[in-house]
């Protein structure tokens, strides 16, 4: 499996040829704090506002309601994920108390755990002992992608681990759990004095029923999009980009998520930047020759599934 050095050098090669073509570069990891804090307010907003139609309209809207509820989990996960890389704020104190107030324990998350995890994902990519994010069952996949699809789907610890977060993770102290549930305890109050106890009761059912269900299919095939179906070997062979414009991408990749080859050779851009940083890496010849990129997700010769079943054939 690939060697850190092989993720390193990679890394390494291609910021030595950003700088020698001079690319302005240097910009792309420029932080703009106000931005996330907004983006944050917005799927705040768009969560309550779901609850609410179903509390204070009609109950039929359930089904609607999860769903824009397990979309903005999947978007809120994305920012959860740039606190990881400090990519909110530079500084420590500032990017944690955004991420732990607002945003870790609302997806069942220690922010610490998440960090080291996915720091180790980033080093040891690809390494079936050492990548915590390696989905398994890659040496003889079927023929058809949605069987692939299917037994990750219903995997039992990767249910478990969209339902629950980090609760029944066993290298999350008891202290950070109790933390994660006092949070929990403080949001249902702040709610019920605010909406009442019918919609505090509603939040945390319409929530569970999203992570257990919607929420759970978009990330499965989020985190397939990643690096299912290819060779491990440094971040060129084991990771790719999905440039993709549609309802499907506002499904699995809000917030640019997509962006994956680009985010692991530029760890330190943040989410908004991540279209114009590929746009940038498109002009290198080492991007351009080695590359996977994937511009649809069903159906077309360039799709992602196709790739998945493309390797089943091999």
């Amino acid at each position: 499996m690939a060697p850190t050095s092989e993720v390193l050098a990679d890394m390494a090669d291609l910021r030595d040829q950003l700088r020698q073509q001079g690319s302005p570069y240097s910009e792309l990891f420029k932080l703009r704090p106000a931005r996330v804090l907004l983006d944050i307010a917005f799927d705040w907003a768009l969560i309550l506002g779901a609850v609410a139609a179903v509390v204070w309209i009609d109950a039929v809207l359930a089904p609607l309601s999860v769903l824009v509820i397990s979309n903005r989990q999947r978007a809120l996960g994305n920012i959860l994920h740039d606190a990881g890389h400090r990519n909110i704020w530079r500084e420590k104190r500032r990017n944690d108390l955004v991420a732990r107030a607002l945003v870790a324990p609302l997806l069942f998350a220690s922010l610490s755990r998440y960090r080291e995890t996915h720091f180790q994902h980033h080093l040891k990519l690809g390494r079936t002992r050492g990548d915590p994010d390696l989905i398994p069952g890659q040496e003889n996949l079927p023929s058809l992608w949605v069987i692939s699809f299917a037994r990750c789907f219903l995997s039992w610890p990767t249910w478990l681990g969209s339902m629950s977060g980090h609760l029944f993770d066993k290298e999350v102290s008891l202290r950070s759990k109790a933390f994660i549930l006092g949070w929990w305890v403080g949001l249902v109050g702040v709610l019920a004095l605010l909406g009442g106890g019918d919609f505090a009761l509603a939040f945390v059912l319409l929530w569970l029923i999203a992570r257990a269900t919607f929420f759970h299919c978009i990330t499965t095939f989020r985190e397939m999009c990643d690096h299912f179906g290819l060779q491990p070997g440094g971040v060129f062979g084991f990771t790719r980009d999905m440039v993709c414009h549609g309802p499907w991408r506002w499904t699995f990749h809000p917030r640019n998520n997509g962006y994956h080859l680009t985010h692991h050779l530029l760890p330190a851009v943040p989410y908004y930047g991540l279209p114009e940083a590929h746009t940038l890496l498109c002009q290198l010849p080492m991007f351009e020759d080695r590359s996977h990129i994937c511009r649809a997700y069903f159906r077309t010769a360039n799709a992602v599934t196709n790739e998945w079943q493309s390797r089943a054939a091999t």
